[in-house]
């Protein structure tokens, strides 16, 4: 395969996936180590660049791959610890060196999804012989009991213990290759001639073996929402088969089979989901706990910090105290991640993350398009259907939890678009003509946007910047019991830098929620209650859905006065961590009483 100005010798690909590998693996393992390891993952770069003139394979997610990797440079800077920063954003260079290696992998053919089903397998022993099953109960009783009699007979390992979660979203990440060698191995063995039937036995028997331990960790993982998008994936799978039996040699007959296939699908899981009573009902209706209102709640707050940090991100690694302040608003960590891939990803890189990852799923579904419905068949069609269903497992479970991006296993986000790149290569040359007026349209499009919404498009970059500020003051300062409350801290950091940001986002835009409902909180813990209350009644005409608004504006009401309105406004807020205390307590702190009393008051039932 030629890249640059020679080709490829044989041993480099086995070579790049080895060094990538390698250092993936001591940023997985010691987190701490820095930059250290890109040495070895860069060494096949080396090699490729002198023999070849080029150090990667050039491929079409190399713009949005930059652009991840420079937000996520971005959250570095942004973030108010970068001690849990930079060990993520080298979690993400690990990723983008697996990415390219499996990129560079296409002369290894069949051997890489031996080599994720592999992968698969060995996770699911790795959770079923070191995960505590006697301290760390599986959701369902049988389940546990299943894994204490295993550990039962194992002696106790050493080593990283997988959340359930994070293990059953991994493995059914992978198992569609499981599955991809096992059917191939099938289908070998019943191939015409008897040549090399030992070896086809060995293969077949050990195929089997990887996808009966693959698809026993999931089970043992009892973690539903894998078991979910793994069924999503299988199905959508058969929906294709169906399509391309039904469509024959017809793309356009495939494409519009396969489209009512879905909407038929899709109308029939609306229709049964209304009928068990919602998603909660739906939940509910699965074995185990009912987690279905914390979730909610908890993707609510998480869509208030993503719109408080739209452009720049909070920064990598800190969500758990970010949604602890600015929208549980409680003293202490609740919540690692957002339990939504999506609004992870927004939060801590912004927006522009958000697009970058986007763009690659599109990139990987014009491949899937080429490769298996307009039928454009390459030796490793079976492994692009795999990717495929890999690539379905993750966004659907990433709707639900986040067991990549909010985890160390970040390192494998990227690795099934990889297996697109060959279905993405120019077919001829590029009619650069036509790519020069598009860039020039899409310029011409973001100069006419900046001239008709400048004044909100600075407004929201203002507040951000602020609120980057803000977490960054307070935060990197705070700690429990140290500091009874956050609002201690904001009493002794300077926090003017934050607070002219929002008078100059509100300057430009009076009814920014974010700006106004930041700087109302900042106002309460100043005590200066009259400009709290006029800026979160501000916010709350455009966010009213949020309950951290809605505590924020009844605390600001009942401290100004007017406890009965508060008290209305407090009725459905969540007060599930005994939020109203805290604030009753900090007034008590001050040496307050009269505003004390008044929260007292309207915290108490009628």
């Amino acid at each position: 395969m030629p890249i640059g100005r020679k080709s490829i010798p044989p041993w480099l690909p086995y070579f790049d996936l080895a060094c990538a590998v390698i250092a993936g693996a001591l940023w997985y393992a010691m987190p701490q180590l820095g930059p250290w390891p890109l040495a070895i993952g860069l060494l096949p770069w080396a090699a490729r660049l002198v023999l070849t003139g080029w150090p990667a394979p050039r491929t079409a997610f190399d713009l949005p791959l930059v652009l991840f990797l420079v937000t996520a440079g971005l959250g570095v800077w942004a973030a108010y610890d970068r001690g849990p920063a930079w060990p993520k954003f080298w979690l993400i260079v690990g990723g983008v060196l697996l990415f390219y290696a499996f990129a560079g992998s296409e002369p290894l053919g069949g051997l890489r999804g031996w080599l994720l089903a592999s992968f698969s397998a060995g996770v699911a022993l790795y959770f079923l012989v070191t995960h505590d099953w006697a301290g760390q109960p599986a959701k369902i009783e049988a389940l546990s009991q299943v894994g204490r009699a295993l550990q039962a007979r194992l002696p106790l390992l050493p080593g990283h213990r997988l959340h359930p979660n994070v293990a059953g979203g991994i493995i059914a990440m992978f198992l569609p290759f499981a599955g991809l060698v096992a059917w191939q191995s099938v289908q070998h063995l019943w191939g015409a001639g008897r040549s090399r039937a030992a070896r086809r036995w060995l293969s077949f028997v050990l195929s089997l073996g990887l996808l009966a331990m693959a698809v026993l960790g999931l089970l043992m993982s009892a973690s539903r929402g894998a078991w979910i998008a793994l069924g999503a994936a299988f199905l959508l799978g058969l929906l294709w088969l169906l399509a391309r039996w039904l469509g024959g040699s017809s793309t356009n007959r495939r494409a519009w089979i396969l489209a009512f296939l879905l909407v038929g699908v899709a109308t029939s899981a609306v229709i049964a989901v209304v009928w068990l009573g919602g998603v909660p009902g739906l939940i509910e209706a699965l074995p185990g706990p009912d987690t279905s209102l914390g979730r909610a709640v908890l993707l609510q707050d998480s869509l208030l910090l993503a719109r408080d940090y739209p452009l720049i991100g909070a920064g990598l690694g800190g969500f758990m105290m970010l949604h602890s302040s600015y929208a549980l608003l409680i003293h202490v960590g609740y919540s690692v991640h957002s339990h939504s891939l999506f609004l992870d990803v927004a939060i801590e890189q912004g927006l522009g993350g958000l697009l970058a990852l986007s763009v690659m799923w599109l990139l990987f579904a014009v491949a899937a398009w080429r490769g298996l419905i307009q039928g454009r068949e390459r030796p490793g069609a079976g492994l692009l259907a795999a990717a495929a269903l890999s690539l379905v497992v993750l966004v659907v479970h990433g709707l639900v939890d986040d067991v990549l991006y909010g985890s160390r296993a970040v390192l494998l986000l990227f690795v099934p678009l990889a297996l697109a790149v060959p279905y993405l290569r120019a077919q001829a040359a590029p009619d650069w003509r036509r790519r020069i007026l598009v860039a020039a349209g899409s310029v011409v499009l973001l100069i006419l946007a900046g001239l008709l919404w400048w004044r909100p498009l600075l407004s929201t970059a203002y507040a951000n910047l602020a609120a980057v500020r803000q977490s960054q003051a307070e935060l990197s300062l705070y700690t429990w019991p140290e500091w009874v409350l956050q609002d201690e801290v904001r009493r002794a950091v300077d926090l003017s830098s934050s607070i002219g940001g929002y008078e100059r986002a509100l300057a430009l835009n009076p009814d920014h929620a974010s700006a106004n409902r930041r700087l109302g909180q900042i106002e309460l813990s100043l005590a200066e209650y009259e400009d709290a209350l006029g800026h979160l009644e501000r916010a709350y005409a455009r966010e009213a859905w949020s309950s951290a608004t809605r505590q924020l504006l009844g605390e600001a009401l009942v401290v100004n006065g007017q406890v009965e309105a508060g008290r209305a406004l407090w009725q459905d807020i969540n007060n599930g961590q005994n939020q109203l205390e805290a604030r009753a307590f900090w007034y008590g702190y001050i040496g307050d009483s009269e505003r004390e009393a008044a929260v007292r008051q309207a915290m108490a039932p009628r």
